[in-house]
């Protein structure tokens, strides 16, 4: 008889107590206005208080922009000179007052005010650049056609402004490889929740295939189990002997999130087929309490003659969270995923779990 997980287990509290998907009001910020203060466009370096390493910074900028739809703000990363720049759409902050979320520390009544002047000054977006120096950074804000340092208060306020990763972040997980990835906030997000772990100190290999072992110990670690504590007896797979996941691969297959992998043998160095995934991926949600027959299953890709049979309603349920799409219709099942592609999935599917 398979186990039950208890809903709540799941080891994203960080996720749900830290992490805040709405703009969060910014009351009593003194930072003055680049409309009122001219010394926006005068602040030297030395004036600049260093809140913390560029690393840092960059990390929690990357998880912060999981907050935002793609259109509101973008992180343009220029790894040659250790520098990224915000940019933030005025209108995204527009319409973050239709929700009552104060965005713009000025309150929104000087916001409107001051709309066609900012517009004037900014153009369509806010552009904040950070740029590393020595062991921190320092920022400069495009403004009037050019570049202008800011002041430390400014800084102070630009950070405070448009933090969403309200926790203290791990050290490590400045992935070189990974500068400028499309899944690089995702990447940085599960490395933050301890789902994902780098192949070093400084490299993730985005583009690396998933393979079932790596698979077995992410959904592990998002399930909120203990590989101690949990763990009564091995897994039925016969060559686990050496593998450094035996225990997660055990208790797994004890919950039934793994029963996809029927043989005798779990090969976990085998490079993960879409599918196996797939179904994996719903197995996990559903042990979390997600309903499938509220969500539905429907299955539209045109492929299905290539999935296994037991794999068509898990791919449609991802299909109908839109955890998944698929290429000209077809969802591809046999193919292989990227480490940066099942970021992606893993990350939104753990939203999707803290929304039940």
């Amino acid at each position: 008889m398979k186990k039950m997980i208890l809903a709540g287990t799941l080891t994203v509290s960080l996720l749900t107590t830290g992490f805040s998907f709405n703009a969060q009001a910014q009351e009593n910020l003194a930072v003055p206005t680049a409309l009122t203060d001219q010394n926006l466009f005068a602040a030297t370096s030395e004036n600049q208080q260093q809140i913390q390493s560029y690393e840092d910074l960059y990390k929690m900028m990357l998880i912060s922009k999981l907050a935002f739809a793609e259109d509101e703000l973008t992180i343009s990363a220029n790894k040659n000179n250790n520098s990224f720049t915000l940019k933030v759409s005025l209108e995204m902050i527009k319409r973050s007052y239709d929700q009552d979320q104060n965005l713009y520390y000025e309150g929104k009544e000087a916001f409107y005010q001051y709309y066609e002047e900012l517009k004037k000054t900014f153009g369509d977006s806010i552009q904040v650049k950070f740029i590393k120096s020595g062991d921190s950074f320092k920022a400069e804000i495009y403004a009037e056609g050019k570049w202008h340092q800011v002041t430390n208060e400014e800084v102070q306020g630009i950070i405070m402004l448009m933090n969403r990763a309200d926790f203290d972040l791990k050290s490590g997980g400045y992935f070189k490889d990974s500068i400028g990835h499309w899944a690089e906030s995702y990447i940085q997000f599960l490395y933050q929740m301890e789902i994902v772990n780098g192949t070093s100190d400084t490299t993730f290999n985005p583009n690396g295939q998933v393979t079932r072992g790596q698979l077995a110990g992410m959904i592990f670690r998002a399930t909120g189990l203990d590989k101690d504590a949990d763990y009564e007896g091995p897994a039925t797979y016969t060559d686990l002997q050496n593998f450094w996941g035996a225990k997660e691969v055990a208790i797994l297959q004890d919950y039934g999130l793994i029963d996809i992998f029927d043989g005798s043998k779990f090969e976990p160095n085998k490079p993960v087929t879409r599918e196996e995934m797939a179904y994996v991926t719903a197995s996990l949600l559903v042990a979390q309490g997600l309903d499938p027959e509220v969500v539905g299953m429907t299955n539209t890709f045109t492929d299905q003659n290539q999935m296994r049979e037991e794999t068509i309603k898990p791919i449609g349920l991802l299909q109908q969270l839109e955890l998944i799409g698929g290429e000209n219709g077809k969802f591809n099942p046999k193919g292989n995923l990227t480490r940066a592609q099942f970021s992606k999935i893993m990350t939104l599917s753990l939203f999707v779990i803290t929304e039940e």
